[in-house]
């Protein structure tokens, strides 16, 4: 399994068959073009892999607004190789460029101390800039040329005003021979929500994104087309396509209807779950420019809605009217400040990890080791946006009290995952269920019951994901041993308890005790698994379930924490130990999981793509009923409205965000996916 896994590693950060370079690191000898391809992403371990960037990176810097004599602009660095700015150096076409820089952020070692430089500011004069296009080379160390100066810009000077704007058109139907056409009018461009954006970015080469990890674990389009995880290539395919509906840009303008074109100022609840991560995530994969500028339109956006100001409401997100602290994500606007050095993500992300180290309705006491009471909010969604706000705010400002409070909310959640009676007892004080490998809670504190139903959310424990592997793979050590304990205890909650079988609509079964076959005969009907949004075992030892119909929209969320059990098990050396019938070990338990989730989440893209809302797929008999009632037929159809639509909208960044990262999980822990398959546990009644 380790060959496995030093052969999946190779491929990820696109070194070869067996990392057999004899280029050196970098792999290539042409000093002035760096890093111009490869994978995206690497292993962990709180090591440095090698990448294609280990000697520099060869950039092009685009520009997004006219005029200013400085070209400003950030960026992320591979660990481990930036010890110290002063070492940076610039060239363009092989001459050695004058240029200032600074550290933005800082590297951090596995004890917490500082180790090196995270993310860098660029300044480059605007006369070394070619037109619209520049390729410049940045060392890491070493090379011809001066040693950089001082920046002395900050982001409001060299940003410019920039709005996120959608195009409509009126659509009618009148007569035509052979039936119908569409007839456009009223062609108008209505602002969405306006931000900034800087005056220059840097388009940076494949992998690259990846191979620093600033978004975590994130591999490229490429990587995931591969033959080994074809399996998964609908996940790839579907993240373009849906944020691309998601920022409206269709190759058509689309219909003015409050349906087809959600204002997400007053629709407020996309930005839940982190839209700024989300479209950053989905560039990093993609490599689509246009992603990228929708990405940092949104995240200075989403940075100007958090209350800097306020005693009260300091870190909370202003854009819903009643303050809620789920709303403050701070794992976008650390990779955005990284990406642009915008002051106001660096203010905005300070006041959200404030937020959640003074928290005193659920950060404090769980840090404490406690749910604050039996009557209390408490939710995963909570945790994982608590740990992130905490973890996020250590990387971005150095203060060690956000790391101490992160490592406090950690402990507790393991006991909470892993401990006995007397554990459970001390952590919830007044509920009475046993030990289960989850967050076990009631669904009266989940908002959802009562104080004696047992509540774990199977696709909301997912949230912990990036933090966790993130932490894991910067500290290593004890809170990888923690990180990968909760990790497999939740995925044996999913399998045992937390998911069941759904046709046309849930069942009352789970994986291991499916209540109907799988068969492809039954079409749409064909039964496929769902993660639970709630179920437990209660004080009487009876499992209990609240599954919601729509769970099987879930299912993407779930894959990535199949993915992060699987690693973990890897890490263990457990994957082939345990057998669970009717698999040979717990760790083909897990697999069959993840593919019959994946399955799921393949088909659930699928069927809420809609191909047909593109006018231009209607010909002329299509459109022939339409011509007595246009306006009646054209809603009806969704005729210019979004190809793939996300409704709820916050459901773009649960589908996404998370489970982008199992591509890399997966090579980390030497799996393929070359395939999904479906059905291998039948019930005994099974042709």
């Amino acid at each position: 399994m380790r060959a496995a896994i030093g052969i999946a590693l190779c491929a990820v950060v696109g070194l070869g068959s067996g990392c057999q370079d004899t280029k050196g690191p970098g792999g290539t000898n042409d000093n002035t073009d760096l890093g111009g391809g490869g994978g995206g992403g690497g292993g962990g371990g709180g090591g440095d892999p090698a990448t294609p960037f280990d000697e520099g990176v060869t950039l092009t810097i685009t520009r997004l607004a006219p005029g200013g004599d400085v070209a400003r602009f950030a960026l992320p660095v591979v660990r481990g190789r930036l010890a110290d700015v002063a070492t940076l150096r610039a060239s363009k076409g092989g001459t050695p460029l004058a240029f200032a820089a600074r550290e933005l952020l800082a590297d951090y070692d596995a004890a917490g101390a500082r180790r090196g430089v995270r993310a860098v500011l660029i300044e480059l004069p605007a006369t070394a800039l070619d037109g619209d296009a520049t390729s410049i080379t940045l060392r890491w160390s070493g090379g011809a040329g001066d040693p950089p100066s001082a920046p002395a810009r900050d982001f409001a000077s060299t940003s410019a005003a920039a709005s996120e704007t959608v195009r409509t058109v009126t659509r009618t139907i009148t007569a035509a021979s052979g039936g119908g056409q569409l007839v456009e009018s009223n062609p108008q461009t209505r602002t969405l929500f306006t931000a900034r954006e800087p005056n220059v970015v840097a388009l940076l080469p494949e992998g690259y994104l990846g191979a620093t990890r600033i978004l975590g674990p994130v591999v490229t389009a490429a990587r995931a087309a591969a033959p080994e995880l074809a399996g998964l290539a609908p996940l790839s395919s579907a993240i373009g396509r849906f944020t691309g509906s998601a920022m409206y840009a269709e190759s058509y303008a689309l219909n003015p209807d409050p349906e087809s074109v959600i204002d997400p100022v007053a629709n407020y609840e996309g930005w839940l779950y982190d839209r700024c991560a989300t479209f950053l995530v989905a560039h990093a994969h993609t490599t689509d420019a246009k992603l990228l500028r929708h990405a940092l339109h949104s995240c200075s956006y989403y940075a100007g809605q958090i209350d800097t100001t306020t005693t009260d409401n300091r870190g909370i997100f202003k854009g819903k009217p009643d303050p809620d602290t789920k709303y403050s994500h701070l794992r976008g606007l650390y990779a955005y400040y990284a990406m642009t050095g915008d002051e106001a993500a660096l203010e905005a992300g300070r006041a959200i990890a404030d937020l959640w180290l003074n928290d005193a309705a659920f950060a404090i006491p769980y840090r404490r080791g406690m749910i604050r009471g039996i009557d209390k909010l408490w939710t995963e969604r909570l945790l994982g946006t608590s740990m992130e706000g905490l973890y996020y705010g250590w990387l971005l400002t150095g203060d060690r009290k956000y790391r101490d409070g992160f490592m406090e909310l950690l402990t507790t959640a393991h006991r909470h995952v892993t401990g006995d009676a007397a554990a459970l007892a001390a952590i919830n004080p007044g509920a009475s269920f046993p030990p289960q490998s989850c967050f076990i809670h009631s669904a009266e504190q989940h908002s959802e019951g009562n104080a004696d139903e047992p509540w774990c959310s199977s696709w909301m424990s997912e949230l912990l994901i990036d933090i966790l592997v993130r932490a894991s793979d910067e500290i290593g050590g004890d809170v990888r041993e923690r990180s990968d304990e909760i990790f497999i205890r939740l995925a044996r909650f999913v399998r045992d308890v937390g998911s069941a079988y759904f046709t046309s609509d849930l069942l009352s079964d789970s994986f291991l005790k499916p209540s109907v076959c799988d068969r492809a005969s039954d079409g749409e009907n064909r039964r496929r698994l769902v993660p639970l949004y709630g179920s437990g075992i209660d004080a009487g030892g009876v499992r209990r379930s609240y599954g919601d119909y729509s769970d099987y929209e879930h299912c993407a969320d779930a894959t990535a924490l199949m993915a992060a059990a699987l690693r973990a098990l890897v890490h263990r050396g457990s994957f082939a130990a345990n057998p669970v019938a009717p698999f040979p070990s717990e760790g083909e338990s897990f697999v069959a999981l993840h593919e019959e989730l994946a399955s799921c989440a393949m088909r659930t893209f699928e069927e809420d793509s809609r191909p047909r809302r593109d006018p231009a797929t209607w010909t002329a008999a299509d459109l022939a009923p339409g011509v007595a009632n246009p306006a009646t037929f054209i809603r009806d159809n969704k005729i210019g409205y979004p190809k793939n639509p996300t409704n709820p909208q916050r459901k773009l960044s649960w589908w996404f965000n998370m489970s982008m990262l199992q591509f890399a999980l997966l090579d980390d822990a030497g799996l393929q996916v070359p395939t999904l398959r479906t059905g291998r546990v039948q019930p005994a009644s099974c042709p």
